[in-house]
């Protein structure tokens, strides 16, 4: 932890005398400057948890008639982010392992506390509460780029079935994203060589590089992309593949009529020849 940095922290714990105790330990913290406050009752702690009004919390697993882990379950369906730490009398590992599953960064047993084991925790959850706050910050940030690209943005499965989507589907293909998440990449494709050279190429390779295709839309019109994919594994799934759809269509009619013009313009070149001689 930082030198002479502030952190507010709150013990939840209806035993003034276990609070004192606790929030000793935390004072004794050697480089550290720390704000404690106390809140004894459940419901006053969940509503100072709602407000995030401090950077960490300690909360005992005995609570009156509710307990720290029933804390934990509220705070976690109130999309509360700082760090909870739950303490307890005695060691129970069902109660560690369901803390840990709610979302507790630590554990700690009040007879085995000291101050190099208080420091530990402490640290370790804030750095870990400092970078899951990071990675969500970046989640915001790519999902704003997602959600505004004008080209067609997607996931699939490694099978290709869609699993997101931007909003540029709706108007380029006519279909709504729910609609779309109930499809697959292939479903969408033009010619079935194109969809079987898309499915081994993603199968083989597990990348495609703009490669022109066409698309078929909702309404049966056939529009032309380029698209790129890639295969990216997973630590929690099985990977998935991202790719984007960029809509060439009004550059092909483009193309198309510009040759139709210079088809026309050497066939008049060339009856002028003729004509002359």
């Amino acid at each position: 932890m930082p030198e002479n940095t502030r952190i507010k922290i709150m013990i939840v714990d209806d035993d003034q005398d276990d609070f004192i105790i606790t929030s000793e330990y935390i004072r004794h913290i050697p480089g550290t400057s720390f704000e404690i406050d106390w809140c004894p009752r459940y419901n006053d702690a969940l509503k100072y948890m709602t407000t995030r009004s401090h950077d960490l919390y300690f909360v005992d697993y005995r609570l009156g008639a509710k307990s720290g882990v029933d804390l934990l379950k509220e705070a976690l369906q109130n999309n509360v982010e700082e760090p909870i730490i739950l303490l307890t009398g005695k060691g129970n590992y069902n109660v560690d392992i369901e803390a840990m599953q709610l979302g507790a960064v630590d554990y700690l047993i009040k007879t085995e506390l000291s101050i190099e084991k208080m420091e530990r925790s402490i640290r370790y959850a804030l750095e870990r509460a400092a970078t899951i706050k990071a990675l969500k910050a970046n989640e915001r940030k790519y999902r704003s780029i997602f959600e505004k690209s004008k080209d067609i943005v997607f996931i699939t499965d490694d099978h290709l079935n869609f699993r997101d989507v931007n909003i540029a589907v709706m108007p380029m293909l006519g279909y709504s994203r729910e609609e779309v998440l109930d499809m697959n990449l292939i479903d969408i494709v033009d010619q079935a060589q194109h969809k079987k050279f898309l499915q081994q190429t993603m199968l083989g390779k597990k990348a495609i590089n703009d490669w022109e295709v066409s698309v078929i839309t909702k309404s049966g019109e056939k529009k032309s992309f380029i698209l790129t994919a890639s295969y990216e594994d997973s630590y929690s799934d099985s990977g998935y593949i991202q790719g984007i759809f960029h809509d060439i269509t009004n550059l092909k009619r483009v193309e198309k009529a510009t040759l139709q013009a210079e088809k026309l313009a050497a066939a008049g070149r060339l009856v002028r020849t003729l004509a002359h001689e």
